[in-house]
């Protein structure tokens, strides 16, 4: 390989790397960073000016060609609060969480849910994991396709965003008891879920988290 083919390589796999870091924030701390965070470090001045040149040069990225008059203005009033904010980052990253949550709920992961949820979501979600636990029960389910992603509501108040998100999702659903037998659900056979997840962020911090406060089945 030539030193120009090494160069274009490693050109490539840097923006590729950049446009993977997520909108939907980052906790500090020593653990691994989570798939929805730190697309933008806040604290680097030299790295906003590279985004905001790239989001000037791209405005396609920020609001796309949003037919709903209301979304596309909030878009706009969250784009001007939050520089870092696109719309097609914020849907990867709500994709990428959406699953991690799913799964992380399923196998009674507390510890990988906690800094994703407002803490009422948290109560809601670990209270049914306790209860399947008491009950004996696990959940052998599985994501097979995320079939769609759709932003259905956006706002921003007194510096606070919220974005509702509609995701229509099959997967494979098996509750079995504490024997191994299935008692609900069979692997056969593929479930539709529709679910409207709430997210909020408060642009005026310096920390990019979004944190889930909502869920509904549809």
């Amino acid at each position: 390989m030539g030193s120009l083919d090494i160069i274009l390589f490693a050109m490539v796999a840097g923006f590729i790397i950049l446009r993977l870091r997520s909108e939907l924030g980052n906790k500090t701390g020593e653990e691994p960073e989570p798939p929805m965070m730190n697309n933008v470090n806040r604290q680097s001045e030299d790295s906003h000016d590279v985004i905001d040149g790239e989001l000037e040069q791209s405005p396609d990225n920020i609001i796309p060609m949003e037919g709903n008059p209301a979304l596309r203005e909030a878009f706009r009033q969250i784009h001007a609060a939050d520089r870092g904010f696109t719309v097609d980052n914020f849907i990867h990253g709500a994709k990428t969480v959406y699953q991690m949550v799913l799964e992380s709920f399923w196998s009674g992961d507390r510890d990988t849910l906690k800094p994703y949820l407002s803490e009422d979501v948290y109560k809601q979600f670990e209270g049914a994991i306790t209860g399947r636990e008491a009950a004996g029960h696990t959940l052998h389910n599985k994501i097979l396709d995320i079939v769609e992603i759709s932003v259905i509501d956006a706002s921003l108040k007194n510096r606070i965003a919220e974005i509702s998100v509609h995701f229509k999702t099959e997967i494979v659903a098996v509750t079995r008891d504490k024997d191994g037998k299935a008692i609900d659900g069979n692997m056969s056979d593929a479930t539709i879920l529709n679910d409207k997840w709430t997210f909020t962020h408060d642009t005026a911090s310096n920390d990019p988290s979004w944190l889930l406060i909502a869920t509904r089945a549809e």
